[in-house]
């Protein structure tokens, strides 16, 4: 199925920037109290980020990157949220839980190691997600994966954070208002 190679593709660049950039060791507040809005006309989509969070559209394999600030000069590793919009050789019309699998065998076979910890279904801006939660072990780290996956007719897109294990909890008031800002523009 050439939605599957795609999506092979997409997972492998998730997977790559998140090994390029890392994640942050530090403690970012929980309550962003200002957002701006990103919005890309190429890829026909917004997206919201703390004010204090850098851009980076320079990223090889991610449409954009949004990099948390460090607090410290000893602050090794950022945590960041980048998306990803691709091409999709037809167009998604099956609900998201159909293309779950082979998303996640794709994942698998791209990173040993990895462990699927969660799958969950849900709606971001009236649009069918579907969510997966991972961990590994990469160069002696210990990761945890948030990955977000949106389709619209022929585009799809994927919402990736990486952090250390154990602390997506800590940043989700943040990554949740991030994930659900994100909005697809015609």
């Amino acid at each position: 199925m050439d939605i599957a190679r795609h999506l092979r593709s997409l997972i492998q660049s998730f997977f790559v920037v998140s090994l390029l950039l890392g994640c942050s060791q530090t403690k970012i507040a929980e309550e962003t109290s200002e957002f701006l809005k990103y919005e890309d006309k190429t890829n026909k989509f917004t997206i919201s980020y703390p004010k204090d969070w850098t851009i980076d559209t320079m990223q090889k394999n991610a449409t954009v990157l949004f990099n948390s600030p460090k607090e410290s000069e000893q602050d090794v590793y950022t945590e960041n949220i980048t998306v990803k919009a691709f091409a999709l050789p037809a167009e998604a019309i099956s609900p998201m839980e159909n293309y779950k699998d082979g998303m996640i065998e794709t994942i698998k076979k791209q990173t040993p190691g990895i462990e699927v910890l969660n799958t969950s279904n849900l709606t971001i801006n009236e649009l069918p997600a579907i969510q997966i939660l991972l961990k590994e072990k990469r160069d002696n780290v210990d990761l945890s994966h948030q990955m977000t996956v949106v389709f619209k007719g022929k585009t799809g897109y994927v919402i990736g954070f990486t952090c250390l294990e154990g602390d997506l909890d800590k940043y989700s008031t943040t990554t949740d208002k991030i994930i659900n800002s994100f909005n697809i523009i015609n």
